[in-house]
C-alpha cells in the first residue's frame, strides 16, 4: 500500500468521525425532517468521498468477520495439539509459547493483508470517478450520480455509470453508500428508487452491480427489489478467498 494512503487517510478519518457525530445529534434532535434526493452538485464531491470512504474502513470489520473463522479455528487446533504434544512428550514450554506467538503474528499478517486490500480498493476508487465525479457521472445524460440530502447535510449517494465497457442498454449501479449515523432510514432504498427510474428513462433494460459477500444488508435490500444474483466468484487472493463477489442483474 502506498505512503501517502496514510496520509490521505487521517484527515478523511478524522473529518468523518466528527461528522457522523454531528449526524449521530442530528438524528436524535431533528428526526422529523425528510431525507431528499437530488442530483450530484460539484460542492458535494469533498462530502461524497468522505461517506464512500467511510463505509468502505467499516467494510474492513465485516469482510474479517467472514475470513478469520476459518483460519481461527485452523490455529486453534493446531495450537491444540502442540499442546497435547508438549505434555504428552514432556516437551519444553518455549515450544508451546512459540507456537502462540507465530499464531499471533498469522492473524496480524492476515488483518493486514485484509486491510491494505481495502485501502488499495478505496484508493483507486477515490483516484478514478469518485476525483471528478462531475466528468465521470455527470457530463452524460445515461450517466447519474444522486446524493441524499437530509437536515442540510448530504448522508448517501448511488451512481449510475453507462461507458464503452458496458454492452448496449446496460448500466451498473456504483458507489451505494449511507452514512452510518443514518442508516435504517430507508434512504438506500430511495436513492435505488431514483437511479431504477432514470435507468428506465434512459431505456435500459438491464441494471448490473457488483458487491462482496461481506455486505449482506446491501444483498438484502438488492434482492428485494428484484436483483437476480448471476455469477459468484472468489477473491483472486488465496488466503481470502472466503470473500466473494457477487454479480447481480435487474431487468428492467
Amino acid at each position: 500500500m502506498r505512503l501517502f494512503l496514510d496520509r490521505q487517510r487521517r484527515p478523511y478519518s478524522i473529518h468523518t468521525s466528527k461528522m457522523n457525530t454531528q449526524l449521530q445529534n442530528s438524528v436524535v434532535t431533528g428526526g422529523g425532517n425528510e431525507v431528499a434526493i437530488r442530483e450530484f452538485q460539484d460542492q458535494d464531491l469533498h462530502d461524497c468521498r468522505e461517506i464512500f470512504t467511510q463505509g468502505m474502513e467499516q467494510l474492513i470489520s465485516l469482510i474479517a468477520r467472514i475470513v478469520f473463522p476459518k483460519y481461527i479455528w485452523i490455529l486453534s487446533a493446531w495450537s491444540m495439539l502442540v499442546f497435547v504434544l508438549v505434555i504428552k512428550f514432556q516437551w519444553t514450554a518455549y515450544i508451546f509459547t512459540l507456537l502462540v506467538i507465530t499464531c499471533v503474528l498469522f492473524a496480524a499478517s492476515l488483518y493486514l493483508n485484509l486491510y491494505m486490500e481495502c485501502w488499495r480498493f478505496i484508493d483507486s476508487c477515490l483516484a478514478t470517478d469518485l476525483k471528478d465525479i462531475g466528468k465521470c457521472y455527470m457530463s452524460n445524460e445515461k450517466c447519474r450520480m444522486w446524493v441524499a440530502e437530509w437536515n442540510g447535510k448530504v448522508v448517501g449517494m448511488v451512481g449510475l455509470m453507462h461507458n464503452e465497457s458496458h454492452k448496449p442498454g446496460v448500466g451498473e449501479l456504483q458507489r451505494m453508500s449511507v452514512s452510518p449515523a443514518c442508516r435504517r432510514m430507508g434512504i438506500a432504498r430511495k436513492l435505488l428508487d431514483e437511479l431504477l427510474k432514470h435507468a428506465k428513462h434512459q431505456h435500459f433494460h438491464k441494471v448490473v452491480l457488483t458487491t462482496t459477500s461481506a455486505q449482506i444488508p446491501a444483498i438484502r435490500l438488492y434482492k428485494k427489489y428484484g436483483f437476480k444474483l448471476r455469477t459468484s466468484i472468489p477473491y483472486p487472493q488465496k488466503i481470502l478467498s472466503d470473500l466473494q463477489h457477487y454479480c447481480f442483474e435487474f431487468e428492467l
